[in-house]
């Protein structure tokens, strides 16, 4: 059986929605690419009350995506989780970070929530 050759990339698509900004990152949030995460949830954070990272297309987080993932919001936004697998689940379980946010089964859950509270 041939082994998966697996890259470390990261794409990130931001979506403005009413009530707040979806990014959705596809591929490895590591050490590599988190700097890049960084900056989408920066960016997300000054334009908008709420942002949602859809972590669908994420097959792995490390030790700096977590990082970012923590980071308080120092205007109060809110931020939501939705779309973990369980391997990107039980990381943050481990890292403590589904303590921190507001996780979501899936993206019309985090919507939902979203728009609940405006």
């Amino acid at each position: 059986m041939q082994s998966q050759h697996r890259t470390w990339y990261l794409d990130i698509a931001s979506e403005r929605v009413a009530g707040g900004v979806i990014l959705t990152p596809k591929g490895r949030i590591s050490g590599v690419t988190a700097a890049r995460l960084a900056e989408a949830v920066s960016r997300a954070r000054t334009d908008a009350t709420s942002v949602i990272i859809d972590l669908t297309g994420v097959d792995y987080i490390s030790g700096d995506g977590i990082a970012v993932l923590q980071q308080p919001a120092t205007n109060g936004t809110r931020m939501i989780l939705c779309g973990l697998n369980d391997s990107v689940r039980i990381t943050l379980e481990l890292a403590r970070v589904v303590s921190c946010v507001i996780v979501k089964e899936n993206r019309d859950a985090a919507i939902e929530l979203m728009n609940a509270d405006r």
